[in-house]
């Protein structure tokens, strides 16, 4: 079920949307990724909370939600919400839905890195090493996800040594109990003192009444005629005049033409959800699709010295599934957000490479990979999943080696991600 968030969100258009069909069950759902990814990126994690939690409810209740596609999205969702859980410092709550996020997609890498991370959190460090392995088992080439995997194991070592520290502690204490503490020491106050310390602190009017012998210390006096704060300031009639009226007053309604003003830009700015105008967002899919496209077939790379075919090069020739989310299939889509006045950036990309490499004997393989889950919630340089890596028939059987370093795991693969992120600088630029 959804958590409650906030009645004062600016996403209470989303959140209590209630769509009947499939199609606006989607088309909610998207809506509901990008606004939940904005709120990661502005660290608003309860918000995004909630918003993953909506779209997995509505998610659910689609009819074909036993589909391969559909299976991925929930898997995504939990991983999404894991996330925001994890920084919400509900590390047990993180950790059911990267559990669920694994169940549902079995393939999907951050979901065993959402769940390692939660195991860590909760310290089941053995848990999270076996997520994290699982984890690179689907992705070689993860350099982050090898380096958490490093922590987790010196972090178990660690856990070893302390438990038989205990252990070691346990076993003195048992052949050397500890003495009983001794008796605390009675204080005896004489009747005389007590007497004299109750009248030293024993309160008596003043000759106006206004004061009792201890109001001096605690800092009181007399401002026309009432008893304040010694630290109370009167103003003067020459700071009343330079300061001038600060007694709060009733603001006006807007007239009408302001409101016609305020409709108008609300009609043309604001998400085809949003109601109250907390959310505007600018569509930037048609310019994100012609130039990611452009920045992607850029990517070149030229094998080392070192490697077993210093003369082959390798390039990318097409660019495939950029297809926005306004089509049937498509779920590209790129957009500028304001939150309360704050600028953010909102995109996600599935895309296809489709490269050829020119072997140094004049041979050319052919094959295609897809860089899945693009979007604003990656770190710049910390760089993307691929899957769907083929090679076409005919390449030379002693080149496949060559292919899974340079092109697969290395080499051309690496020059993909340092555009992509080239493009996110260029996407901020442009907006």
């Amino acid at each position: 079920m959804l958590s409650s968030g906030s009645s004062f969100s600016p996403h209470n258009d989303v959140l209590n949307a209630s769509p009947s069909t499939d199609a606006e069950k989607l088309t909610l759902v998207e809506e509901l990724k990008r606004r939940g990814r904005v709120s990661v990126t502005t660290q608003r994690y309860p918000d995004a909370r909630d918003l993953y939690g909506k779209a997995i409810e509505v998610m659910t209740s689609i009819d074909d939600d036993s589909s391969p596609t559909s299976k991925r999205d929930i898997s995504i969702l939990h991983s999404n919400r894991a996330l925001c859980l994890l920084q919400m410092n509900k590390a047990s709550e993180s950790y059911d839905d990267a559990t669920s996020a694994t169940c549902f997609d079995p393939t999907y890498v951050k979901g065993f890195w959402r769940l390692g991370q939660a195991c860590m959190a909760l310290g089941k460090t053995q848990e999270a090493i076996d997520s994290y392995k699982a984890a690179i088992a689907l992705d070689e080439s993860s350099k982050a996800l090898k380096k958490e995997l490093i922590k987790a194991e010196k972090q178990l070592v660690k856990d070893k040594e302390e438990a038989e520290r205990k252990e070691k502690e346990m076993e003195e204490m048992a052949k050397n109990p500890p003495l009983p503490p001794l008796p605390a020491k009675r204080t005896v106050v004489s009747e005389s003192k007590s007497s004299s310390t109750a009248t030293a602190t024993e309160s008596a009017a003043t000759e106006d009444g206004e004061f009792s012998k201890s109001d001096h210390v605690r800092g009181y006096k007399i401002v026309n005629g009432k008893k304040t704060s010694f630290f109370h300031h009167e103003q003067s009639e020459e700071e009343k005049r330079l300061i001038g009226d600060i007694t709060p007053k009733l603001l006006k309604p807007n007239t009408k033409d302001d409101q016609a003003s305020s409709e108008q830009k609300l009609d043309k700015d604001v998400s085809v959800w949003n109601k109250a105008g907390t959310w505007e967002e600018k569509d930037c899919t048609d310019w994100a699709l012609k130039s990611i496209e452009k920045k992607v077939l850029e990517s070149a790379y030229d094998l080392p010295e070192g490697s077993p075919d210093p003369n082959a090069s390798v390039k990318v020739v097409k660019v495939s599934k950029l297809i926005s989310s306004k089509k049937a299939g498509g779920n590209a889509h790129a957009s500028v957000a304001k939150v309360r006045g704050k600028k953010k950036y909102i995109f996600e990309f599935t895309v296809c490479v489709h490269w050829e490499m020119t072997l140094g004997s004049g041979d050319v393989c052919k094959g295609q990979m897809t860089f899945f889950d693009v979007d604003g919630t990656h770190e710049i340089g910390e760089g993307y999943d691929v899957t769907d890596y083929t090679v076409d028939n005919g390449a030379p059987s002693d080149a496949r080696h060559l292919l899974e370093r340079f092109v697969r795991n290395s080499g051309l693969r690496t020059v993909v991600e340092t555009k992509l992120d080239e493009w996110i600088g260029l996407f901020r630029e442009t907006y």
